[in-house]
């Protein structure tokens, strides 16, 4: 038993390309490829395509910036109060070291 649409004759079909078709017809990114041709592929809401987007420069303002240094901090093996303590650590130990030598 034969379905409504497979009863049809193709001609009146609908036709399952017209989907991707309206897909296709969007705008395109146009940065140059390698090969020196405009690029095909669909441009996103920034006018390029995903691979041609451009890499995020990053926070610029200051707030901006202290907002992802705070979010980014997991330990705080690297901060400043971190890196002045090993620095004075390791002055200690240049003195007991020196000290040792004398003896």
């Amino acid at each position: 038993m034969a379905t409504e649409i497979e009863a049809r004759p193709h001609a009146l079909r609908p036709d399952w390309r017209a989907p991707l078709l309206l897909a296709q017809s969007g705008p395109r990114c146009g940065a140059r490829t390698r090969g020196g041709e405009a690029c095909q592929a669909p441009a996103m809401a920034n006018g390029r395509c995903r691979m041609h987007g451009g890499k995020s420069t990053g926070p610029r303002s200051e707030e901006g910036i202290e907002r992802l240094r705070t979010a980014r901090t997991k330990h705080g093996r690297y901060g400043k109060a971190a890196r002045e303590f090993r620095a004075m650590i390791r002055a200690l130990l240049r003195g007991v070291r020196q000290t040792c030598k004398r003896i």
